[in-house]
């Protein structure tokens, strides 16, 4: 269940402690409108802790194979040293905005963003940039090659594919190496400088195909 190198998180999905407490579930997910990446997770502790906290992607340890429950990589009072969760630090996306490609679906109005975002005052999306020569991580976060060609949608100005040159720094600088057309679908987030997909190594490889040297 890998989502950019990580577990994936389900919406409503129970939490516990490494010290076995159950802290709560799933509550939202906090988003960078700028970047669109996952800045952090709202863990319903009322039970528990008598709030709602917010962790962070790097503190789940583990998730149990019905993907039901996520364990945290901290105990109880480590959970309690977290921030809490204020609604009126947030706000909910404009309509329209459909969230990060994460490879599986969470409701668009899961996603918060933080009120003192400047896209948060004008209700306009920012598309991070993408041009030849970004990295490209598979979505174990393993380097796989760089960005060679993009297609966009001439109508919206939207990303529709990639080529990705794969093979080592000289290689990909003498125009060698192997060429991958990855779908937008398969493209799990879009960063500045780096582009991060939703497929392994080995199903880039099945897309390969050779090139010569220019």
């Amino acid at each position: 269940m890998a989502v950019g190198g990580t577990m994936r998180i389900d919406l409503n999905a129970k939490v516990r402690t490494t010290d076995g407490h159950e802290a709560g579930k799933i509550h939202r997910v906090l988003v960078d409108p700028e970047t669109e990446r996952i800045t952090g997770f709202v863990v319903s502790t009322r039970r528990l802790l008598g709030r709602d906290v917010i962790v962070g992607e790097d503190m789940f340890a583990g998730v149990s194979p019905d993907g039901e429950t996520i364990t945290l990589n901290l105990t109880k009072k480590e959970l309690d040293t977290q921030p809490s969760f204020e609604e009126d630090d947030f706000v909910t996306p404009p309509a329209g905005w459909s969230g990060p490609n994460l490879g599986y679906a969470i409701p668009p109005d899961t996603f918060l963003w933080p009120a003192d975002s400047a896209l948060a005052d004008t209700g306009e999306r920012s598309r991070p940039s993408i041009k030849k020569g970004d990295a490209v991580k598979d979505r174990d976060g393993d380097f796989v090659g760089a960005i060679e060609d993009i297609r966009f949608d001439e109508k919206t100005g939207d990303v529709v594919s990639v080529t990705v040159r794969a093979g080592a720094g000289l290689e990909r600088l003498l125009g060698g190496g192997k060429l991958a057309e990855i779908s937008r679908e398969d493209i799990l987030r879009i960063a500045e400088d780096e582009v991060r997909l939703g497929i392994d190594r080995e199903e880039i490889n099945a897309r390969e195909h050779e090139t010569g040297t220019r």
